[in-house]
This record gives C-alpha cells, structure tokens and sequence, in this order.
C-alpha cells in the first residue's frame, strides 16, 4: 500500500512516499548539477579540413588503446556535425616521440 504525505519546509518541499518498498523522500526544486560533459577534451571544434593534431602517447598507456579512444571521440563528434565531417587517425613516431596524429578530412 503506498501512502504520500506532502510537507512544505522553508528551504524546499518534499514527499515522502510509504510503500511496501521502504520510505522514499522526493526533493523538491534541486537545481540540476553543472554538466561537465560540455566541456571539450579535444578541440575538434577549432579544426578546419587539412588540419592536423598530434597527441603524444601518455606514460602508462597504451598505443593501440589511445587510438581506439581517440578514434571514438572523433567519430562521435563528427557525426554530430552538419555535414558530417570525417577524420583520419595515424599512430606516428615524430620527434622520437610516440603518439596519434589526427587529420581533420572533410
């Protein structure tokens, strides 16, 4: 049997809901967290085509893992775009140093 009682305190209103559950309080008018998914980690945005980005292999990780994540985020943002813009991913030696190199394509 569920049973709902309203309470309005200064701060904020609740419910709180008696089922067979257990007690559920419901807050009332809590603002939404601050989205942090917003916030870039590439910068894709600024690239135009021809444009290249070259991303140096962290220590601890591994080549073929930073390629496949980076070429998800490539191809997630891409497809988000009007047109749909494409990438090219290379694993590259440059500067004796190891890493992914991004060309934007199109």
């Amino acid at each position: 049997m569920e049973e709902k009682l309203n309470i309005d305190m200064d701060v904020e209103a609740i419910d709180i809901i008696h089922s067979d559950e257990g007690e559920f309080i419901i807050d009332k008018d809590v603002p939404f967290p601050e989205d942090t998914r917003s916030s870039a980690k590439y910068p894709f945005q600024h690239m135009e085509v021809g444009d290249s980005l070259f991303l140096p292999l962290k220590e601890g990780d591994n080549a073929k893992r930073m390629k496949n994540r980076l070429s998800q985020a490539t191809r997630t943002y891409g497809k988000k775009q009007t047109p749909e813009w494409h990438f090219i991913l290379r694993y590259r030696l440059e500067n004796e140093i190891s890493g992914v190199r991004i060309w934007r394509k199109d």
